[in-house]
């Protein structure tokens, strides 16, 4: 019984990874192509993103798990709830871990073309309001696409498991 415990919770991040993976890629493959993007651009963009996915998905889903039991926000909450616990999920881990990677990318660029060791906050600030900007759209999408997956492979959602956390704190 411990060990199926554990495999479901290594299959649950697995799953929130390939979730996000996919989500990224074709999402942010659209995205990319609209700001213009060549093909080369397109797959450089989404092997980095990819690459910053791999180690951020799963505790991304757990975090997601996290909101939804500390929000009390259940598969029988409203739409509207289970939107916002996502729209607070992602601007509270994506958004910040967005701001990171901007601020590595801005620092890697200007060292390779002055070889100095400093990050240009505008773009940052920018790129981060962006992303926080669209968020209500592409967090709580990002939310369902990851639900979704977790469907298909047949685990429990994040409001599913929140709703049964408290049942057995009631119990």
């Amino acid at each position: 019984m411990e060990k199926e415990k554990i495999n479901k919770k290594g299959k649950e991040g697995l799953i929130d990874t390939l979730g996000m993976i996919t989500y990224s890629i074709l999402w942010g493959g659209t995205i990319d192509y609209l700001s213009g993007l060549n093909i080369s651009g397109i797959i450089a963009s989404r092997t980095t993103g990819t690459l910053s996915n791999l180690p951020t998905a799963a505790p991304y889903g757990k975090y997601r798990n996290y909101l939804y039991k500390k929000t009390k926000t259940t598969d029988k909450s409203s739409t509207k709830r289970k939107y916002l616990t996502e729209l607070l999920a992602f601007n509270t881990f994506q958004v910040p871990l967005y701001t990171i990677v901007l601020t590595l990318a801005s620092l890697t660029e200007n060292y390779l073309s002055d070889r100095q060791f400093k990050v240009d906050l505008d773009k940052v600030g920018i790129g981060t309001a962006i992303l926080a900007g669209v968020s209500p759209a592409v967090g709580p999408v990002m939310g369902l696409w990851m639900e979704g997956f977790r469907k298909m492979f047949g685990l429990k959602s994040a409001p599913k498991k929140a709703g049964e956390s408290l049942e057995n704190k009631l119990n």
